[in-house]
């Protein structure tokens, strides 16, 4: 039986010892190997002894010649030898033959080292990538932000300097600057609804329940940017469908998405002689569950080259263009469900359209 247990252990591709009532009975090649002692240094010899000479720790040894289980079992130690690397391995106990002290048991060793060190390497490897995953996040949450409300703080700089040209070398009626500081406050409120909305957005909060109007969210935006085509004597035309469905989400971020095609449209058509400044927009419900809204230009065009790039942060077409805006507006889009794709005119100008899910009648009267 002895010689049969032993042929065995010797094909093992794990280091094995195994003992009887304290003793070495025998030891496989890959034993020796793995801890650098001979046959002759270890058959006869004390098991204890010997795993204290191979600087196992007392309670690592005191677990591993315990007799309290007689089933297979697992245990995982860091072996620190003097002028070594700490060694990690995986010790299996198990029993071969008997029952209690004169049993013949077995220490099978494998070395986890490498393995380990990779697996620490790995977990390392992910955080970083975690940490620059949201560092990126950050980045791209500062960019929305900073650009998003430079339109409104744009706008209360533009109606400070018209109250203070109606200040300056004349005496102000009662009442006349009503409008202008109400203009200011406005914009002010909005800039903090946007860097509101935008900070929950984009950090990935669960949207509310309550509904978005496409229709009145175009009205709003085409309030905001009027005072810019009246200065570039922009004409537009405006078709919006009659009972659109409403969609899921925060209204503030949809009137972001189309503002911000909107003023990609107004800056695109600056280098146009007035008279050929078109803005066409229109809404429409495309099929049961969407609804869609297209913003048409008659600007400077998409280059073919470019195609979905254009999407890309920091691509533009435009000379003084941050690159930003379309960019930002695709990604609230696809957080709200929905896409944006363009497409050059034909003749001269883009189309930029805007498809977002609709909530059924059901789905609404429920929430």
């Amino acid at each position: 039986m002895g010689e049969s247990v032993d042929a065995v252990l010797a094909n093992f591709p794990e280091g094995v010892i195994s003992f009887r009532r304290g003793t070495i009975r025998s030891a496989n090649t890959a034993f020796s190997r793995l801890f650098g002692l001979t046959r002759a240094q270890l058959v006869g010899r004390p098991v204890q002894g010997v795993l204290a000479r191979l600087a196992f720790a007392p309670s690592d040894i005191e677990a591993l010649l315990s007799e309290a289980a007689e089933q297979v079992e697992d245990i995982d130690l860091v072996r620190t030898a003097a002028g070594q690397l700490p060694q990690d391995l995986r010790v299996r106990r198990f029993a071969i033959q008997g029952e209690g002290a004169g049993a013949l048991r077995a220490l099978s060793f494998i070395d986890e080292t490498s393995w380990r060190a990779t697996q620490r390497s790995t977990e390392v490897l992910v955080e970083e990538l975690l940490r620059a995953d949201r560092q990126a996040a950050l980045g791209e949450m500062a960019m929305a932000l900073a650009h998003e409300i430079n339109q409104p703080l744009g706008a209360i700089v533009n109606f400070a300097g018209a109250a203070r040209r109606s200040l300056t070398g004349r005496a102000v009626r009662a009442g006349e600057l009503d409008e202008v500081l109400i203009n200011i406050g406005a914009e002010a409120a909005r800039a903090g609804d946007v860097v509101k909305s935008l900070r929950s957005f984009l950090k990935g909060a669960p949207q509310p329940s309550t509904d978005a109007c496409l229709n009145a969210a175009v009205k709003v935006v085409l309030g905001f940017a009027e005072p810019a085509m009246r200065e570039q004597s922009i004409d537009f035309r405006l078709q919006l469908a009659p009972e659109l469905p409403p969609v899921q989400g925060d209204q503030i971020i949809l009137q972001q998405i189309i503002l911000n095609l909107v003023t990609n449209a107004i800056q695109a058509m600056g280098p146009q002689p007035v008279g050929r400044r078109h803005l066409d927009i229109r809404t429409t419900r495309e099929g049961a569950s969407k609804v869609r809204v297209d913003v048409r230009d008659t600007g400077i065009g998409l280059p073919a080259e470019l195609g979905e790039r254009i999407f890309e942060p920091f691509i533009t077409t435009k000379v003084n263009g941050s690159g930003l805006g379309l960019s930002i507006a695709r990604t609230l889009a696809q957080r709200l469900g929905g896409s944006i794709e363009a497409a050059a005119e034909s003749g001269e100008g883009s189309r930029f359209t805007i498809r977002l899910p609709c909530r059924g009648e059901d789905e609404a009267h429920d929430a």
